[in-house]
């Protein structure tokens, strides 16, 4: 018997290795073609929250469902800042920092001019607009901030650059609201003469 923390890891390795933007997707509902079976099955309904599975999600525990297979349920992180508190917010953040840091490596060491600055903030500029444009964030911007760069730190070397991001949010919870009406049969006449 696998334990499930590897069978987790395993499918975290494959969604990041068949997805390029796999720092965006959870583990949460994706069948799961190595589990056969659940030691301690928990109550679960799609419709309806208050059931175990629901109760543990709530609690930031990801928890083991059948529903069309079996699949991870639950998308939560133990942080206690909000803004983490989903597995992709905290991946999507990850992944931004590693790819902007190797996408300056080549402006480290070059003589800090205004010019030099202006190509950094550019660079990640470029950068943030693709991921955006490829669905990988919601928006995002890169600048300099006059209020933390001051002429000590500059003349010693040192810069800062500024960035924020909207990473793209996880659909966790779905609410359809039903409704019945007659208003589709206020032009029935019509409809009757689109049959002939």
């Amino acid at each position: 018997m696998t334990p499930i923390i590897a069978t987790a890891l395993a499918l975290r390795a494959k969604i990041d290795e068949t997805d390029p933007a796999s720092f965006t997707k959870s583990i949460s509902n994706v069948a799961i073609s190595t589990v056969d079976g659940i030691s301690y099955p928990r109550t679960w309904d799609l419709e309806d929250p208050d059931t175990e599975v629901g109760y543990l999600n709530a609690n930031e525990v990801t928890s083991l469902i059948q529903h069309e297979g079996f699949r991870f349920w639950g998308n939560r992180t133990c942080s206690d800042d909000p803004r983490f508190a989903f597995e992709t917010t905290t991946r999507t953040a990850q992944f931004l920092l590693d790819t902007i840091i190797a996408g300056c490596f080549p402006f480290v060491d070059k003589p800090l001019t205004p010019i030099l600055a202006r190509d950094i903030i550019d660079s990640i500029n470029a950068k943030l607009r693709q991921f955006v444009a490829k669905g990988w964030l919601i928006g995002a911007s890169c600048w300099y901030n006059e209020e933390i760069n001051n002429p000590q730190d500059l003349s010693q070397g040192f810069m800062y650059i500024d960035y924020d991001y909207t990473p793209v949010p996880t659909l966790e919870n779905l609410f359809l609201n039903q409704r019945i009406t007659d208003r589709y049969l206020v032009d029935f006449s019509k409809l009757i003469a689109q049959t002939a």
